[in-house]
Formats: C-alpha cells, structure tokens, sequence
C-alpha cells in the first residue's frame, strides 16, 4: 500500500541542488502569503486556533508545501573570482540565480528596526542618528553583498586577525604599534605625594612605542585585551588605538577606527563616570577604566529581604518586621591573551582591579578612604555603583600556559596567559531601592547631572518609581513631614487619654447636674 507524503508532496521530483538554486515558484509565494495571513488574523483576534486552522487548509489545499522550499548559493556566486575585494562573503545573500523567484527569500534584516527609529521623536530614543546602524545593516541585507561581509567579529568586535596567511611570523618576540613604553617627567600624571621617611618617585606615564620597527607592526590580537588601564572618559572607554597627535596636540578622532567595541558592554570605572557623562554635550569627566573581554561564565544576581521574627501575647503564630533589604552580584568571567603584546595590558587591568579592595590614604588625617567603584555588564548595569568585597584569581590551573620569557626580554614577564577572575561585589545603584522601582538599568539615554535613566521607547522601566523628585528640598520637607506625622501621634495619644479622663468624669458631673428629685417630671 502507497502512502502519499501529505507533508513533502514533491519529494519524489527532489532534484539535486547544483542543479536548480530554489524550488520556489509564484504559486508557492501566494501559498505562503495566504499561510501568513491567516496567522496574522489569528495573532489579532487572539485566536492561534484560527491560524493554525487556515494555514493547515492553506497547506492542504495544493500539491506543494512551503515546508519543503530551498533557496540556495549557486556554485557560480562560490567562486573565489566573484568575491574580489570581500573578506568573509555572505552566501545567504547569493541565493539568487537566473530565477527571480528566489528573491521571495530575501533578507531584510535591520528594515524594521530602521524605519521605527527614524519615525521616532529623538526625546523618546529614536531619531535619523539612532537609526544609522540598522538603516546600514538592513542596506548590507538587501545588498548582494550580504551583511557579514560589513558586519562581523573583526570588524565590529576586535577579534584578532590571528589566521592571516600574509602575517609575518619570523619573529614571535616582535612588538606591534599598539606597545607602550614607560616615559619619565611626564607630568599628564599627577605625581607621587612625598611621604615622610620615603624618597620621592618620579613621575611618568606609559606612552605609545617610539621604536620604528613595532610601529610598522601591525596588531593582530584582541582589540579588547590590549586596551590598557588608563584614565579617561566613558566615550574612550574602548580606545584601544590612541588618538593622533602632531606636534604634541591630540587631535580629534574623525573616523573612530581606534574604537572597538565587545559583544556585550563589561567594563569597571572609578565612581565619577556615571551614565550620563557619556551624553554628546556633557562635561568631560576622566577616572579609571578597567575593560575585560566579556567571557563571562557565571552571573548570578540576589536580593535578600531582611525579616526577624518575633511574638504577641496571646498569639500562637510567629509575627514578622521588616528589617531592611540587601542586594549581592557574582560575576566569574575568564580573561586569556591571544597575542604577545596583550600581556602588559590584561595584567595592569588585574592590578587595578585588585587595588578596589584596598583602601587609599590621605596625607590629611589617618582614617582609610573606602574605595567603590562602578560597573557596566550589557544594559542590565550601565555605570551602576558597586562595592567590591572580594576579588578571587585562578592564576594557574590543567590548560594554563605561561610565558617563560625564554628569550629574556626585559620588558616581559613569566606570567600565566588565562586568569579566571571570580568577583562579589554589592550593587548600591544610583536610585532608592523600593517596591515598584528600578533595579536594573535597561536603558540608553541617561541625564547628564545626575545619571539616572531617561524615560522613553529606549528605557524598559520608563514607568517605575525613580528619584528624580527627590531634591534636597523636598527631602527636608519629608522630613519635616515625618516629624509633624510623629508630633501629630503624640497630641492624638494625649487627646486620647484626656478623652478617656473626661469619660470617668462625666458619671460624676452627670449626678451633680441632674435636676432634684422634687422637680422631676
């Protein structure tokens, strides 16, 4: 006995697929759109039984199933020759032969995304400039091209270029232009304050290499791992290629080619960098970066209500009082160098981050100056203040392995090249924790004096509770309010024991008052 395939009705005319690039035909498009909305009526009304039903009869309805529709590359559009100038070519884009059918499963991707920005009032996260970057990638989409040959790791991330065929490998103690070299007198730094008993230090700075030979070096590592600790502001916050200098002046970075970028945001910065310093008009605030590639392999968030317990006369039950609320974040993430130059760096950024534990010292007086830090993971933190209560390194473990330094190069050191970093740390965030309030930032747009989140299209939490209103004024008024509520409380719990004394006077004075009992009617 036959049994028809119901749901590959064609699987028996199946033709290799060297030899057509798509089975797609205007029947089928019209099959698919009619599938589609049906689904779309279902979606509106509330109904999935009402798609499935449709799309179903859609299915049933012709000797064809868009579940078996194939697009693909034609061998023509894999050769080398037709990808000239293209790095990574993206074949989902070539799909597209001699059949313009095939264009039905073109991709769009980006399209929506950009006419929704551009659509939208700039105050409410949208806007031409917000849109740049899905009008683009939905401009690669639609280009022969495809996007992963504008939008990729490298390109984007700062992946190294570690496989280049055309690098030079003679030499694996070469420095690239990228390396710095420890120059004194440099008074950018603030010097070292001069303590009693000590000889003062002199001053300097880490600069750019001045040797011609790493300068014509080029950089194939991690973009990320080579950006070194510094101070500077949130916007430089992953230069990893300093800015162009002539004669001494810095000069503007126009095409932002020394700015590289992670797949999620996982930086540390000293506590005067909060969101809103990252704002196109705001001042320009500098202090600690610390920049890790986000290789995180555990992220754990808890919050914690503090209840003690306690008993009522008369009650068998425990009774409960709130006693407060605490917050704490783990993070365990890993940090390895791919490249010989990205060692300095990844272990300076160690350092500074280690240093957040200790204290710091003034000349002033001898109380400790409690350090605190803040933290950027994706958009769940953005700047957010954190206290960092302990730092654990795994320097070595099975697969670590070290540089040796077997060439005894005096500005290497015999360290480990993967560090497993485990952090605690203590959210405080930059609004009041409260019931209907904000605990994660999830936002893009922040003010630029107090750093607190935006409303808008581009803020998840626009319509929780926040502090904006909380100014030293209307606090002291909370205050006074508080006050008068515990000032109030006292003059109604004298009232009450007047009331309750004028109560145990008032069968007295009643008999006093009564009319005698001759004149009683």
């Amino acid at each position: 006995m036959h049994i028809p395939n119901t749901t590959y009705p064609n699987a028996a005319n199946w033709s290799p697929l060297q030899a057509k690039t798509t089975n797609i035909t205007i029947g089928g498009i019209k099959q698919k759109v009619t599938g589609f909305a049906a689904g779309l009526i279902g979606s509106l009304t509330g109904i999935p039984l009402v798609g499935q039903i449709g799309q179903s009869l859609t299915d049933a309805s012709a000797n064809y199933s868009v579940k078996s529709a194939y697009a693909v590359s034609s061998l023509q559009a894999m050769k080398s020759t037709d990808n000239i100038g293209i790095m990574f070519p993206d074949f989902r884009a070539r799909k597209f032969g001699e059949d313009p059918t095939a264009l039905f499963t073109k991709r769009l991707d980006g399209t929506s995304a950009a006419s929704r920005t551009v659509f939208t009032k700039k105050t409410n996260g949208g806007g031409f400039q917000n849109s740049i970057r899905s009008a683009a990638y939905a401009a690669a989409s639609i280009s022969p091209l495809g996007p992963y040959t504008l939008f990729n790791v490298e390109t984007l991330y700062g992946m190294g270029d570690h496989g280049n065929p055309y690098a030079l490998r003679n030499d694996f103690t070469a420095q690239s232009h990228v390396a710095t070299q420890w120059q004194t007198g440099n008074v950018a730094l603030k010097f070292l304050k001069k303590r009693a008993g000590r000889k003062k230090e002199q001053a300097g700075t880490w600069a750019p290499t001045r040797n011609l030979v790493s300068k014509a070096t080029p950089f194939r590592g991690d973009k990320v791992n080579v950006i070194d600790f510094s101070q500077r502001s949130l916007k430089d916050a992953y230069r990893w290629l300093p800015k162009p200098k002539i004669f001494g002046v810095e000069l503007p970075d126009l095409t932002g080619a020394g700015v590289t970028a992670d797949f999620i945001k996982f930086f540390f910065t000293g506590p005067k960098l909060h969101a809103g310093t990252a704002n196109k008009d705001a001042e320009i605030v500098e202090d600690d970066i610390i920049v890790f590639r986000a290789i995180i392999t555990s992220l754990s968030d808890s919050f914690s209500a503090n209840w003690s317990q306690f008993k009522l006369i008369g009650r068998g039950d425990d009774n409960y009082q709130y006693g407060g609320y605490s917050r704490d974040l783990s993070i365990d993430f890993t940090v390895y160098a791919t490249d010989r130059d990205e060692v300095k760096p990844i272990w300076r950024k160690l350092n500074a981050l280690a240093g957040y534990t200790a204290p710091e010292y003034s000349d002033d007086n001898i109380s400790l100056v409690a350090p605190w830090m803040r933290i950027t993971i994706g958009d769940l933190f953005n700047q957010q203040p954190v206290i960092l209560k302990s730092v654990s390194f795994a320097l070595a473990a099975a697969d670590t392995t070290w540089e040796i330094n077997i060439e005894k190069d005096p500005q290497m050191m015999q360290t480990p090249h993967k560090i497993d970093v485990n952090l605690t740390l203590t959210p405080i965030t930059d609004w009041l924790p409260q019931k209907g309030g904000k605990f994660y930032s999830l936002a893009k747009r922040h003010d630029g004096e107090s750093g607190l989140p935006l409303p808008g299209n581009d803020n998840w939490l626009s319509d929780t509770a926040d502090n904006f209103e909380l100014s030293a004024a209307e606090i002291e008024a909370i205050s006074a309010a508080q006050m008068n509520d515990q000032t109030q409380g006292s003059l109604d719990a004298t009232q009450g024991s007047l009331d309750a004394t004028q109560e145990s006077v008032d069968p007295t004075q009643g008999s006093l008052t009564d009319p005698p009992f001759g004149l009683r009617g």
